[in-house]
């Protein structure tokens, strides 16, 4: 059983990518975890993609990867300067 542990999770917009007419702004799940025990370190690193925002002709919106339909307003919430990042696409 760990003595001393951590878990961290965060969400973030990563970096715009231009295909065709359209921008796409992948959104992640990054989630850090260490601890100690018996005497041992460990750390461990996962990130994940979670959806995928378009904006194009028709405007902006939120595609889920996995666990189905995302709300755009959701990941406002969650996922700190997307505003920000949404304006400058």
């Amino acid at each position: 059983m760990p003595e001393n542990g951590r878990c961290d999770e965060t969400f973030r917009a990563g970096a715009p990518v231009p295909v065709g007419p359209a921008i796409l702004l992948p959104i992640e799940r990054v989630v850090l975890s260490a601890g100690r025990s018996a005497g041992l370190a460990w750390v461990t690193a996962l990130k994940e993609p979670v959806a995928l925002i378009v904006r194009d002709a028709s405007g902006i919106r939120a595609l889920g990867i996995g666990d189905g339909p995302v709300a755009l307003d959701a990941l406002r919430e969650k996922v700190p300067g997307l505003d920000a990042a949404l304006a400058a696409m």
